[in-house]
């Protein structure tokens, strides 16, 4: 048991650090959730431990002083937000969301250097056992109603390409779930199995990595930067042709949540190369690309009679927004003025 856990602490390891190392990209999803991986890896490092006798063993590095449970829920709620909504965006109020962890170890750190107990204090329990908990149960429920909502609304990418994802998003929101509940019952009922929870971690971490090496290429090919190399045996204006007649015909922006692996499956073509199409020949990124439709949607309803007798936000609900803060950035940032604005003034009417 004791080196099963290590191996599965060390797989944790390696996976959080690798999601963390993703901070630079635009979606960052997998940083959010990379932190809660190390989260967890800190846990199950402290099981290893307590069963090897390393934690009370002269000279070992204290590394449980990292483990922080409230980083945990805002983690979680920046990954669902980025995986429920495809328009989210990180803002700079965001940061205030780990205020509550940053204060816990500063606090622990001031402790410390004044050789105070803060176990001693029932307080401290409730502020870094039972609110990071609560914390952790809403923004689970969230992921699941949103789950449900874009699962009636069919929003949800289906088929083989997509499978992996899905599973993995499925293991680690199921795991976290169940990960939640058996936290409640230590925490309230008295039950003291933790064993439980480490066999948990233990299979979470041996399956996430299992699917991502299914999901990932084992010898990518080299040399792959240009079009030309990669994809030399496409015609773009056919395929950009392609592209613009499902959109017309299907709207798929008219979706909540359409990624790119889901065009690409639509047409028929890797999703790099779709990627590679719209930035080279539309200017612009997946998101903007998609969202530009969904402003023209809007513009139309808009202007049309259903203009009178729907809200502005009823009608960008329908053209493919996920709700109205969104909405407004979008339309702000393509068309240089809020919504309201711009339809009291529109091009045609301006001198």
């Amino acid at each position: 048991m004791e080196n099963l856990i290590l191996v599965a602490a060390i797989l944790g390891l390696l996976i959080g650090l690798a999601m963390i190392s993703r901070v630079f990209t635009e979606t960052k999803d997998d940083f959010f959730i990379g932190l809660v991986v190390l989260m967890l890896t800190l846990e199950l490092l402290f099981s290893w431990g307590f069963y090897s006798g390393y934690n009370n063993s002269e000279g070992a590095v204290p590394f449980w002083k990292l483990l922080n449970y409230l980083l945990i829920p805002p983690s979680i709620w920046l990954f669902v937000q980025y995986n429920t909504d495809d328009n989210f965006k990180f803002q700079g109020w965001h940061f205030t969301l780990f205020i509550p962890a940053l204060l816990a170890y500063l606090i622990e750190l001031l402790a410390s250097w004044s050789s105070i107990s803060l176990k001693e204090y029932e307080v401290w329990f409730w502020f870094t056992d039972i609110l990071p908990l609560l914390g952790l149960i809403y923004v689970i429920g969230i992921f699941w109603i949103q789950y449900r909502k874009l699962y009636h609304l069919r929003a949800i990418p289906a088929g083989k390409d997509t499978s992996i994802q899905r599973a993995k998003l499925f293991l680690l929101m199921t795991s976290l779930t169940l990960l939640a509940l058996f936290w409640l019952f230590f925490s309230f009922i008295g039950w003291r199995h933790f064993e439980i929870l480490e066999y948990l971690l233990i299979f979470f971490f041996f399956g996430f990595a299992f699917l991502h090496f299914l999901e990932g290429r084992t010898f990518p090919a080299l040399n792959l930067e240009s079009k030309q190399q990669e994809f030399p045996q496409y015609k773009d204006p056919e395929n950009l042709q392609l592209l613009e007649e499902l959109m017309k015909e299907k709207k798929p922006f008219l979706m909540p949540s359409f990624p790119l692996q889901e065009l690409s499956k639509e047409v028929h073509l890797p999703p790099r190369y779709v990627s590679f199409l719209i930035n080279e020949y539309h200017g612009k990124n997946y998101k903007e690309y998609i969202n530009s439709y969904r402003i023209q949607a809007f513009l139309e309803k808009a202007r049309s009679e259903e203009n009178n007798y729907k809200t502005l936000l009823g009608l960008a609900l329908e053209s493919g927004f996920s709700s109205k803060s969104t909405f407004n950035q979008v339309f702000k940032n393509q068309m240089g003025q809020s919504p309201s604005e711009y339809l009291k003034n529109p091009p045609s009417s301006r001198s």
